[in-house]
């Protein structure tokens, strides 16, 4: 679905008549609109909107709206009163939102003057299947992430701190046509790595040590998301247990990834290979989430996620184990969904060691 489709298809969904979107990256999938602080009403009825900016953003609205050809009219307003001002003048009663997305300053204004309804989760089902360009955005954001990452690895991480590591990846993927990462990048030596979502610190990277590196690119708006964990020099015996037991529980969930397959289905793959070796409760997070102008976006893989996966979705698939003391091990690869499998955009190698020796980088 092209960007001048995409009002008519939320017109198709149940709801009220009228619609409020307030978070920027919903509006940008809805509009083509790449700007700041906007507000869109659509009219389900009408099959159309009305995107309200301020007037840093009016002539940009106005010719990325030209461009994308959606069926949106662009309105100058100044404030959040202003734009309340313009929902009455439309005989607007009723309005349909998504809680969790209002401002207090929103759930004011709208208490005083409409019938708030629950909009639920009509976007986020919608954005589930990408379109072309879409996939090719997010396989070219993976591209730079995996040369970043193995640019960083080839130079060796022993005596470097995390914060270096992370900086330097962060760089290089600006550097390699990256807007920016995806998200804080993670890199975690050693028993640090026991934290899923450890923030780099001036830890020292040593030998023997696992390293989880989770990171990502975002071009346009899209994101990619990898995870490797990388091995300098000899680890121990208990460690390379960990690593293989999460290799093979990540290439099991990604065996059951294609279309018509359950999310909890691919949780279930992963996590059976873990229960059988005993270790379940050292997995801690879910098997994986959808991705796109989100870095988390439905479904998300758990025991509990009865989604059905559809051609040209795109999912990660990350299982891990976290052990107290000892460090963390986590793989990740983001993937495109197809009739029968997937096809993986993260094309590092799964398995990443460094030499003993330090390096500078």
């Amino acid at each position: 679905m092209n960007v001048a489709g995409r009002i008519e298809a939320y017109g198709l969904t149940e709801g009220s008549r009228f619609v409020l979107v307030l978070r920027q990256q919903d509006i940008r999938w809805l509009t083509g609109f790449t700007g700041g602080t906007s507000q869109l009403l659509i009219d389900r009825e009408n099959k159309s909107g009305l995107l309200l900016v301020d007037g840093r953003y009016f002539a940009r609205a106005q010719q990325e709206i030209h461009t994308s050809g959606a069926a949106i009219e662009v309105v100058c307003t100044d404030s959040t009163r202003s734009a309340f001002d313009v929902f009455t003048s439309l005989g607007v009663t009723s309005l349909g939102t998504h809680p969790r997305h209002i401002t207090a300053e929103h759930a004011r204004l709208l208490a005083d003057a409409v019938e708030v309804v629950d909009e639920g989760d009509h976007l986020d089902e919608l954005r589930r299947v990408k379109n072309a360009s879409e996939i090719a955005l997010m396989a070219r954001a993976a591209s730079i992430a995996d040369t970043a990452l193995l640019s960083v690895v080839s130079d060796g991480l022993m005596g470097k701190t995390e914060r270096q590591v992370r900086n330097r990846l962060e760089f290089l993927m600006r550097e390699g046509g990256a807007d920016r990462p995806s998200f804080d990048t993670i890199v975690a030596t050693g028993a640090n790595g026991a934290s899923a979502h450890h923030e780099p610190t001036d830890a020292v990277i040593d030998a023997g040590h696992g390293v989880v590196i989770d990171m990502g690119a975002e071009i346009d708006g899209y994101r990619s998301d990898m995870t490797r964990t990388v091995l300098v020099g000899d680890v121990s015996s208990e460690y390379r247990q960990m690593w293989d037991l999460v290799r093979e529980a990540q290439t099991a969930a990604l065996q059951v990834v294609c279309d018509g397959a359950e999310g909890s289905a691919v949780d279930a793959a992963a996590r059976a290979i873990f229960s059988r070796a005993g270790v379940e409760h050292e997995f801690v997070h879910g098997t994986g989430h959808g991705i796109g102008l989100y870095i988390h976006e439905s479904p998300i893989f758990s025991p509990r996620c009865t989604a059905v996966l559809r051609s040209d979705e795109v999912v990660t698939v990350e299982p891990g184990l976290y052990r107290g003391g000892v460090g963390g091990v986590r793989i990740e690869d983001q993937v495109v969904v197809t009739d029968s499998h997937c096809r993986i955009l993260t094309l590092s190698p799964k398995e990443l060691s460094c030499p003993q020796s330090p390096r500078m980088i």
